[in-house]
Protein backbone atom coordinates (compact mmCIF):
# COMPACT_ATOMS: atom_id res chain seq x y z
CA UNK A 1 0.00 0.00 0.00
CA UNK A 2 2.82 2.39 0.90
CA UNK A 3 4.49 1.70 -2.44
CA UNK A 4 1.24 2.43 -4.29
CA UNK A 5 0.71 5.68 -2.40
CA UNK A 6 4.30 6.69 -2.98
CA UNK A 7 4.00 5.94 -6.69
CA UNK A 8 0.72 7.86 -6.88
CA UNK A 9 2.34 10.79 -5.12
CA UNK A 10 5.17 10.85 -7.65
CA UNK A 11 2.67 10.75 -10.51
CA UNK A 12 0.63 13.61 -9.09
CA UNK A 13 3.78 15.63 -8.46
CA UNK A 14 4.96 15.01 -12.03
CA UNK A 15 1.56 16.04 -13.41
CA UNK A 16 1.54 19.18 -11.24
CA UNK A 17 5.08 20.12 -12.30
CA UNK A 18 4.23 19.49 -15.94
CA UNK A 19 1.14 21.64 -15.79
CA UNK A 20 3.01 24.38 -13.95
CA UNK A 21 5.73 24.36 -16.58
CA UNK A 22 3.13 24.46 -19.36
CA UNK A 23 1.37 27.44 -17.77
CA UNK A 24 4.69 29.21 -17.23
CA UNK A 25 5.77 28.67 -20.83
CA UNK A 26 2.37 29.82 -22.14
CA UNK A 27 2.47 32.94 -19.98
CA UNK A 28 6.03 33.69 -21.13
CA UNK A 29 5.04 33.21 -24.76
CA UNK A 30 2.04 35.50 -24.51
CA UNK A 31 4.04 38.10 -22.59
CA UNK A 32 6.74 38.13 -25.27
CA UNK A 33 4.08 38.24 -28.00
CA UNK A 34 2.36 41.14 -26.27
CA UNK A 35 5.64 43.06 -26.00
CA UNK A 36 6.37 42.35 -29.66
CA UNK A 37 3.38 44.41 -30.80
CA UNK A 38 4.79 47.51 -29.09
CA UNK A 39 6.52 48.40 -32.35
CA UNK A 40 3.08 49.07 -33.82
CA UNK A 41 1.76 51.13 -30.92
CA UNK A 42 2.15 54.33 -32.91
CA UNK A 43 3.08 55.05 -36.52
CA UNK A 44 4.79 58.33 -37.30
CA UNK A 45 4.69 59.77 -40.83
CA UNK A 46 7.42 58.36 -43.06
CA UNK A 47 8.02 61.82 -44.55
CA UNK A 48 9.30 65.11 -43.19
CA UNK A 49 7.30 67.76 -41.43
CA UNK A 50 6.93 70.84 -43.66
CA UNK A 51 5.87 74.46 -43.33
CA UNK A 52 2.13 74.54 -44.00
CA UNK A 53 1.54 78.22 -43.25
CA UNK A 54 1.76 79.40 -46.90
CA UNK A 55 -0.93 76.85 -47.81
CA UNK A 56 -3.12 77.79 -44.85
CA UNK A 57 -3.02 81.44 -45.91
CA UNK A 58 -4.51 80.73 -49.33
CA UNK A 59 -8.07 81.96 -49.84
CA UNK A 60 -9.08 78.69 -51.50
CA UNK A 61 -7.51 75.26 -51.40
CA UNK A 62 -7.03 72.97 -54.37
CA UNK A 63 -7.28 69.19 -54.14
CA UNK A 64 -3.48 69.13 -54.02
CA UNK A 65 -3.60 71.51 -51.05
CA UNK A 66 -6.10 69.31 -49.22
CA UNK A 67 -3.88 66.27 -49.79
CA UNK A 68 -0.78 68.13 -48.62
CA UNK A 69 -2.53 69.40 -45.49
CA UNK A 70 -3.98 65.96 -44.74
CA UNK A 71 -0.54 64.37 -44.87
CA UNK A 72 0.87 67.10 -42.65
CA UNK A 73 -1.94 67.33 -40.09
CA UNK A 74 -4.00 64.13 -40.28
CA UNK A 75 -7.10 66.24 -40.95
CA UNK A 76 -9.53 65.26 -43.68
CA UNK A 77 -11.25 67.68 -46.01
CA UNK A 78 -14.34 68.22 -43.87
CA UNK A 79 -12.26 68.96 -40.78
CA UNK A 80 -10.00 71.35 -42.69
CA UNK A 81 -13.02 73.20 -44.06
CA UNK A 82 -14.45 73.54 -40.54
CA UNK A 83 -11.16 74.94 -39.24
CA UNK A 84 -10.29 77.16 -42.19
CA UNK A 85 -9.09 80.52 -40.90
CA UNK A 86 -7.99 79.10 -37.54
CA UNK A 87 -4.38 78.51 -38.54
CA UNK A 88 -3.07 78.05 -35.01
CA UNK A 89 -5.52 75.26 -34.32
CA UNK A 90 -4.58 73.43 -37.52
CA UNK A 91 -0.91 73.82 -36.60
CA UNK A 92 -1.59 72.08 -33.30
CA UNK A 93 -2.87 69.07 -35.22
CA UNK A 94 0.33 69.08 -37.26
CA UNK A 95 2.40 69.10 -34.06
CA UNK A 96 0.33 66.18 -32.78
CA UNK A 97 0.76 64.09 -35.93
CA UNK A 98 4.55 64.34 -35.67
CA UNK A 99 4.69 64.12 -31.87
CA UNK A 100 7.30 61.72 -30.51
CA UNK A 101 6.68 61.20 -26.82
CA UNK A 102 7.32 58.59 -24.19
CA UNK A 103 4.69 55.85 -24.01
CA UNK A 104 3.70 53.31 -21.38
CA UNK A 105 1.33 50.42 -20.87
CA UNK A 106 -1.99 50.79 -19.13
CA UNK A 107 -3.76 47.66 -17.90
CA UNK A 108 -7.38 47.94 -19.05
CA UNK A 109 -8.44 44.33 -18.44
CA UNK A 110 -6.94 41.17 -16.97
CA UNK A 111 -5.66 40.05 -20.35
CA UNK A 112 -5.48 43.37 -22.16
CA UNK A 113 -3.03 46.24 -22.10
CA UNK A 114 -3.25 49.61 -23.81
CA UNK A 115 -0.60 51.99 -25.17
CA UNK A 116 -0.83 55.53 -23.81
CA UNK A 117 1.45 58.55 -23.60
CA UNK A 118 3.14 59.30 -20.31
CA UNK A 119 2.08 62.94 -20.42
CA UNK A 120 0.26 63.96 -23.59
CA UNK A 121 -3.31 64.38 -24.80
CA UNK A 122 -3.89 64.73 -28.52
CA UNK A 123 -6.25 67.31 -30.01
CA UNK A 124 -9.42 66.00 -31.62
CA UNK A 125 -11.79 67.42 -34.25
CA UNK A 126 -15.30 68.59 -33.43
CA UNK A 127 -17.24 65.35 -33.22
CA UNK A 128 -20.72 64.78 -34.64
CA UNK A 129 -23.39 62.20 -33.86
CA UNK A 130 -22.77 58.99 -35.77
CA UNK A 131 -19.01 59.48 -36.01
CA UNK A 132 -16.96 56.38 -35.32
CA UNK A 133 -13.87 56.38 -33.10
CA UNK A 134 -11.29 53.66 -33.73
CA UNK A 135 -8.00 52.88 -32.02
CA UNK A 136 -5.51 50.01 -32.17
CA UNK A 137 -3.95 50.80 -28.78
CA UNK A 138 -5.50 47.80 -26.99
CA UNK A 139 -3.68 44.50 -27.42
CA UNK A 140 -4.29 41.03 -25.98
CA UNK A 141 -1.69 38.25 -26.05
CA UNK A 142 0.07 39.76 -29.06
CA UNK A 143 -3.12 40.53 -30.99
CA UNK A 144 -3.75 44.23 -31.50
CA UNK A 145 -7.52 43.98 -31.19
CA UNK A 146 -8.09 47.71 -30.63
CA UNK A 147 -11.39 49.33 -29.73
CA UNK A 148 -14.25 51.11 -31.51
CA UNK A 149 -17.24 53.21 -30.43
CA UNK A 150 -20.00 55.30 -31.99
CA UNK A 151 -20.48 58.94 -31.00
CA UNK A 152 -23.97 59.66 -29.65
CA UNK A 153 -23.37 63.25 -28.50
CA UNK A 154 -20.72 65.16 -30.42
CA UNK A 155 -20.67 68.28 -28.24
CA UNK A 156 -19.89 66.28 -25.09
CA UNK A 157 -17.90 63.52 -26.74
CA UNK A 158 -20.26 60.83 -25.43
CA UNK A 159 -20.02 57.40 -27.05
CA UNK A 160 -21.95 54.14 -27.01
CA UNK A 161 -19.56 51.24 -26.59
CA UNK A 162 -19.13 47.63 -25.55
CA UNK A 163 -15.97 47.33 -23.47
CA UNK A 164 -15.30 43.93 -21.92
CA UNK A 165 -16.63 40.67 -20.51
CA UNK A 166 -18.99 41.20 -17.62
CA UNK A 167 -19.80 44.76 -18.67
CA UNK A 168 -22.92 45.43 -20.78
CA UNK A 169 -22.76 48.02 -23.53
CA UNK A 170 -23.27 51.52 -22.21
CA UNK A 171 -23.10 55.23 -22.93
CA UNK A 172 -19.77 56.58 -21.70
CA UNK A 173 -19.92 60.31 -21.08
CA UNK A 174 -16.99 62.33 -22.39
CA UNK A 175 -15.33 59.09 -23.47
CA UNK A 176 -13.62 60.70 -26.46
CA UNK A 177 -10.95 61.80 -23.99
CA UNK A 178 -10.06 58.12 -23.49
CA UNK A 179 -9.20 57.87 -27.18
CA UNK A 180 -7.23 61.12 -27.07
CA UNK A 181 -5.02 59.84 -24.26
CA UNK A 182 -3.94 56.83 -26.29
CA UNK A 183 -1.13 56.66 -28.82
CA UNK A 184 -3.43 56.51 -31.85
CA UNK A 185 -7.02 56.95 -33.01
CA UNK A 186 -9.14 57.76 -36.04
CA UNK A 187 -12.36 59.70 -36.45
CA UNK A 188 -14.46 58.26 -39.27
CA UNK A 189 -17.64 59.70 -40.80
CA UNK A 190 -20.13 58.16 -43.22
CA UNK A 191 -19.63 59.52 -46.73
CA UNK A 192 -22.47 61.32 -48.48
CA UNK A 193 -24.79 61.34 -45.45
CA UNK A 194 -26.25 64.42 -43.80
CA UNK A 195 -25.80 65.18 -40.12
CA UNK A 196 -29.46 64.31 -39.59
CA UNK A 197 -29.01 60.89 -41.21
CA UNK A 198 -25.91 60.14 -39.14
CA UNK A 199 -27.63 61.35 -35.97
CA UNK A 200 -30.51 58.97 -36.73
CA UNK A 201 -28.05 56.06 -36.88
CA UNK A 202 -26.69 57.06 -33.48
CA UNK A 203 -30.20 57.37 -32.04
CA UNK A 204 -31.18 53.92 -33.28
CA UNK A 205 -28.00 52.56 -31.70
CA UNK A 206 -29.02 54.12 -28.39
CA UNK A 207 -32.48 52.57 -28.61
CA UNK A 208 -31.38 49.06 -29.55
CA UNK A 209 -27.77 48.52 -28.52
CA UNK A 210 -27.45 49.85 -24.98
CA UNK A 211 -27.22 47.40 -22.05
CA UNK A 212 -26.36 44.41 -24.25
CA UNK A 213 -24.23 41.54 -22.93
CA UNK A 214 -20.62 41.44 -24.12
CA UNK A 215 -19.46 38.41 -26.12
CA UNK A 216 -16.34 37.87 -28.23
CA UNK A 217 -18.03 35.07 -30.18
CA UNK A 218 -20.59 37.14 -32.10
CA UNK A 219 -20.55 35.89 -35.68
CA UNK A 220 -19.07 32.55 -34.60
CA UNK A 221 -21.33 31.02 -31.94
CA UNK A 222 -24.16 33.48 -32.51
CA UNK A 223 -25.44 35.35 -35.58
CA UNK A 224 -23.51 38.36 -36.81
CA UNK A 225 -26.73 40.26 -37.49
CA UNK A 226 -28.48 40.23 -34.11
CA UNK A 227 -31.63 41.93 -35.36
CA UNK A 228 -33.67 44.58 -33.57
CA UNK A 229 -33.36 42.91 -30.16
CA UNK A 230 -29.71 41.81 -29.95
CA UNK A 231 -28.63 39.45 -27.19
CA UNK A 232 -24.85 39.89 -27.39
CA UNK A 233 -22.30 42.25 -28.90
CA UNK A 234 -18.74 43.53 -28.62
CA UNK A 235 -17.07 46.84 -29.48
CA UNK A 236 -16.67 46.59 -33.24
CA UNK A 237 -19.81 44.50 -33.66
CA UNK A 238 -21.86 47.18 -31.88
CA UNK A 239 -20.69 49.81 -34.37
CA UNK A 240 -21.25 47.42 -37.29
CA UNK A 241 -24.77 46.58 -36.08
CA UNK A 242 -25.65 50.25 -35.63
CA UNK A 243 -24.84 50.94 -39.28
CA UNK A 244 -26.36 47.68 -40.47
CA UNK A 245 -29.73 48.89 -39.17
CA UNK A 246 -29.43 51.79 -41.64
CA UNK A 247 -28.47 49.49 -44.51
CA UNK A 248 -24.69 49.97 -44.41
CA UNK A 249 -22.28 47.05 -44.12
CA UNK A 250 -19.11 48.60 -42.70
CA UNK A 251 -17.22 45.30 -42.41
CA UNK A 252 -14.58 45.88 -45.10
CA UNK A 253 -13.80 42.19 -45.66
CA UNK A 254 -17.36 40.93 -45.23
CA UNK A 255 -16.32 38.05 -42.98
CA UNK A 256 -18.39 36.44 -40.22
CA UNK A 257 -16.66 38.58 -37.58
CA UNK A 258 -16.34 42.35 -37.82
CA UNK A 259 -13.11 43.60 -36.26
CA UNK A 260 -12.01 47.11 -35.40
CA UNK A 261 -9.51 46.96 -38.23
CA UNK A 262 -12.28 46.00 -40.68
CA UNK A 263 -14.12 49.20 -39.74
CA UNK A 264 -11.00 51.34 -40.06
CA UNK A 265 -10.51 50.13 -43.64
CA UNK A 266 -14.12 50.53 -44.76
CA UNK A 267 -14.52 52.63 -47.93
CA UNK A 268 -17.94 53.85 -46.78
CA UNK A 269 -16.20 56.16 -44.32
CA UNK A 270 -14.18 59.30 -44.86
CA UNK A 271 -11.27 59.98 -42.54
CA UNK A 272 -12.03 63.13 -40.57
CA UNK A 273 -8.89 62.78 -38.49
CA UNK A 274 -6.06 60.30 -38.19
CA UNK A 275 -3.57 60.38 -35.33
CA UNK A 276 -0.84 57.83 -34.69
CA UNK A 277 -1.72 55.81 -37.79
CA UNK A 278 -0.07 56.07 -41.19
CA UNK A 279 -2.26 58.66 -43.01
CA UNK A 280 -1.83 56.73 -46.28
CA UNK A 281 -2.04 53.07 -45.22
CA UNK A 282 -4.21 53.72 -42.17
CA UNK A 283 -4.35 50.37 -40.34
Amino acid sequence: MKKILKKTGFVLLAVFMGLSMLVTLAAAFFWIADDAVDATARTLPSYAKEDIRPTLEKQTWTEEDYTFLYLQTGLGKSALDDMKGDDERILRFQEALFYEGETRHQQVAFTTRRDVFVSYTAPIVDLEEGDVLVTSTCHTFGWRNGHAAIVVNGARGDVLESVSLGTPSTVSYGRSSWFRNGTNFMVLRLKGATLEERAAIAQTALERLEDITYSVTVGILSPKDQGETPAVTHCSHLVWQAYKYAGYDIDSDGGPVCTTRDIANCDLFEVVQVFGFDPVKLW
